[in-house]
């Protein structure tokens, strides 16, 4: 839980007169000081504050959580897979964005600004008709190849400057052998590598084939389904990507359904609406009636719209746990709440 140190140290900053003590020109924050009363005094103070203040804040909310809708029935249900060994984490972009990374949305209008010949107001009537794909392609179209790739891979870097922040930095304690991502970002591998728990696979794109070859050995394996931030080989990005990869004879697609079979997903940080994966899930779902439960932390409709969202998802065998409040403060809630009921914590 060292992640966690900057926030005990902003959080005691207050009880200092002014945040700040000073000794002549040297100044000394709360933090600094408890440093120099030695290490042992600084863990009890880390210790006490994580038990006493950040664990109760977190369980408090999700217990405020679990009285939404179905939510503590499938809370518990999500813990018995978890226990089972069944449970995949499958991680979308709302797991980075605390990090800064952009939504996929903000990408393509950003780098729509650089283009020649596509405008702002085509590309918003793609996003507006859902066609992300098309409106990738027609700005990969529009700007040279050189360009696009130098955006996309800067815009996906983890910078160094940059802490990762967010209920990202608890999926090592969690989930410890498969991890799937959509994302093209860098930060999964980071936060396991930070956490003793590196990846010893990691497969992108069109290399998903080896999946099973390499789970079966026992490997711990990261799936990143669509590519990475910086190759362009095996990239699921514009169109003509997305048709390879999800065409009937692809083995990426193959796989990929094998996994949908195989045991429970995760949905974390995914917005699940419709696209390929999650039209991918749908055939699955109805061609196997005894395909796992899958399970989601999402964002609560609107009480007029829950039925119609409930019965989109549970149509590809996806059982929601709802939220409320702040994606990342509640998702960390409930990620909290099952790793303290399983003593993972």
């Amino acid at each position: 839980m060292d992640f966690l140190r900057p926030q005990f140290e902003s959080a005691i900053e207050p009880f200092v007169e002014g945040d700040v003590v000073q000794v002549g020109r040297f100044a000394y924050t709360g933090a600094d000081i408890l440093k120099l009363a030695g290490e042992d005094a600084y863990k009890q103070a880390f210790g006490d504050w994580v038990w006493e203040e950040w664990v109760p804040t977190r369980r408090e909310r999700k217990d405020e959580l679990l009285k939404l809708n179905s939510n503590e029935r499938r809370f518990n249900e999500l813990k018995k897979m978890i226990v089972s060994g069944g449970a995949i984490p499958f991680v979308g972009s709302g797991m980075s964005a605390p990090t800064g990374m952009p939504t996929w949305g903000r990408f393509l209008r950003d780098t729509c600004k650089r283009t020649k010949g596509f405008t702002v107001t085509q590309l918003e009537a793609c996003l507006t008709a859902g066609n992300f794909e098309e409106a990738a392609s027609r700005i990969f179209g529009a700007m040279p190849p050189q360009l696009f790739n130098e955006c996309f891979e800067s815009n996906f870097t983890v910078k160094p400057s940059r802490t990762i922040d967010g209920a990202v930095r608890l999926l090592p304690l969690l989930f410890e052998s498969i991890v799937i991502t959509t994302n093209f970002d860098g930060i999964l591998e980071d936060v396991y590598t930070e956490g003793d728990k590196t990846f010893q696979a990691i497969l992108h794109g069109m290399d998903v084939g080896d999946f099973r070859k390499k789970t079966v050995l026992g490997s711990r394996c990261l799936l990143k389904l669509h590519g990475n931030y910086n190759a362009t080989h095996g990239r699921v990005l514009l169109k003509d990507e997305y048709d390879g990869f999800y065409k009937p004879t692809c083995p990426g697609r193959e796989e990929l359904s094998l996994i949908f079979r195989r045991g429970g997903l995760v949905f974390l940080g995914c917005s699940l609406w419709q696209d390929r994966t999650m039209a991918l899930l749908k055939e699955v779902a109805d061609a196997d009636k005894n395909m796992p439960r899958h399970y989601a932390f999402l964002q609560r409709p609107k009480a007029s719209k829950i039925v119609e969202r409930e019965h989109f998802l549970t149509e590809r065998n996806i059982f929601p746990i709802w939220y409320d409040g702040d994606h990342s403060t509640d998702v960390e809630a409930l990620l909290v709440g099952l790793m303290e009921d399983l003593n993972k914590l």
